[in-house]
C-alpha cells in the first residue's frame, strides 16, 4: 500500500488545484468509497478557502508538490493510536493527513513571494522626481528614501517614506493611495500634498488639493485633511493635530523660492535654515519680532542675508555654517 501514497497525494494536489490531467481525473475503484470520496471533497472546501489567486501569477506546482511530500516524509506523529496499528491502512493515513496538511500544501505551491521593492534614494542637497505606473509623481527632497513596489500597479498603491517628498497623486477608480512615514500613514485617492517625515522630527502634511487622511500607523482615528491645512503627528502616542498651514514656504525645496510677507525674524530664520541646510541664531531675543516682507525667487544665503541686514538694521557674523544675527532690535 505505501507504494500507492504518492500517486493519490499527486492526484488530489492536482485535482483541488486545478491541475489535473485527463488520466487524474480517473480515479481508481478503491478511492470512491465513502471515506475517500468525502476526504477529496473536504480538501476541495479547504483548497477553495486558502487558495486565493494571484493575478498573473503562474505557479510551479511540482516543485510546491516535492516540498509538500517533504513535509510529508518528514512526520513523526504516529497517525493512529498505536492499539489500531493493525487496522491502519492507506485510506485512513490520507483521510488524516490531508486535512491538516493541505494548507501548507496550497502555501507552498501557490503562495506568490513578497513583492519585492524598489528604494530611490537623494543625497544632500540632492532633489528627484519619480513618476509612478499609475501615473502619479513623488519630487522627492535632499537626504530621503522613497520605496515602492516594484510591480507597483494601481490596485496596490502603497509606498513607504523617509524624509521629505511631494506627491500628485492620480486617481485610479478610487483605489486608495497610502504612504507609511515615520508611524504615521497618509492615505488619499488623488490629491497633492507635501509629505515631511525625517527622522527625530514631528511628521507634517501640508495639502494642496484633494482631501488626505492622516494618523498613526496602528490606527484608523484619522484626521482629514483639505487645502490649506496642515497635519502634524509629534509622537506615536498622540492623535495628530489639525491646524491652518503656518509656514507658507512649506515647498520652497520645490519651487526654489521663498516669500515671507509679515514675517516675524524667528520664523523667517527656520525658513532659512530649511533651505539653505544652516543654523542661525539669534542673539538679541528683541529681534524675534521684528516683521519683514520681501521675496526671492532662486535665492542665495547671502543676497538674502544681506537684504536682512540692510533693512532691519542688522548685524550678521559667520561661524562656519552659522549664521548669527545681532542689533539694537524692533520698535
Amino acid at each position: 500500500m505505501d507504494d500507492n501514497r504518492p500517486t493519490f497525494w499527486e492526484k488530489l494536489a492536482r485535482e483541488v488545484s486545478g491541475n489535473a490531467s485527463a488520466e487524474d481525473k480517473t480515479w481508481p475503484p478503491e478511492a470512491q468509497e465513502p471515506e475517500l470520496t468525502e476526504v477529496r471533497t473536504q480538501a476541495q472546501r479547504v483548497w477553495n478557502r486558502t487558495a486565493v489567486p494571484v493575478p498573473d501569477y503562474e505557479p510551479d506546482v511540482a516543485r510546491g508538490w516535492e516540498r509538500f511530500q517533504l513535509r510529508v516524509q518528514t512526520r513523526e506523529t504516529p497517525l493512529l493510536p498505536e492499539k489500531k496499528k493493525e487496522t491502519y491502512n492507506f485510506k485512513w493515513a490520507v483521510a488524516a493527513t490531508v486535512a491538516l496538511l493541505l494548507v501548507a500544501g496550497a502555501y507552498f505551491i501557490f503562495s506568490p513571494v513578497s513583492p519585492a521593492w524598489t528604494e530611490i534614494r537623494t543625497a544632500a542637497n540632492q532633489t528627484k522626481t519619480i513618476r509612478l505606473a499609475d501615473g502619479s509623481t513623488v519630487a522627492l527632497n535632499q537626504n530621503s528614501t522613497f520605496s515602492f513596489p516594484t510591480n507597483f500597479q494601481k490596485e496596490n498603491r502603497t509606498v513607504r517614506l523617509t524624509g521629505e517628498a511631494f506627491f500628485t497623486v492620480a486617481k485610479a477608480e478610487g483605489k486608495r493611495f497610502t504612504i507609511y512615514a515615520q508611524g504615521t500613514k497618509t492615505e488619499v485617492i488623488g490629491t497633492a500634498f507635501n509629505l515631511r517625515a525625517y527622522a527625530r522630527e514631528p511628521v507634517k502634511v501640508q495639502v494642496v488639493e484633494g482631501k488626505v487622511a492622516f494618523a498613526r500607523t496602528e490606527t484608523d482615528d484619522a484626521i482629514f485633511l483639505v487645502p490649506g491645512q496642515e497635519g502634524v503627528m509629534a509622537g506615536q502616542k498622540v492623535i495628530a493635530q489639525k491646524q491652518v498651514i503656518p509656514n507658507k514656504n512649506f515647498q520652497s525645496w520645490k519651487t526654489k523660492s521663498l516669500t515671507f510677507n509679515n514675517t516675524q525674524l524667528d520664523q523667517l530664520a527656520v525658513d532659512l535654515e530649511n533651505y539653505f541646510h544652516v543654523t542661525i541664531t539669534i542673539q538679541n531675543k528683541n529681534l524675534r519680532h521684528c516683521r519683514f516682507t520681501t521675496s526671492f525667487r532662486n535665492p542665495d544665503l547671502k543676497e538674502v542675508l544681506d537684504i536682512l541686514a540692510v533693512t532691519g538694521n542688522l548685524t550678521i557674523i559667520q561661524k562656519g555654517t552659522t549664521y548669527f544675527i545681532n542689533g539694537p532690535g524692533c520698535k
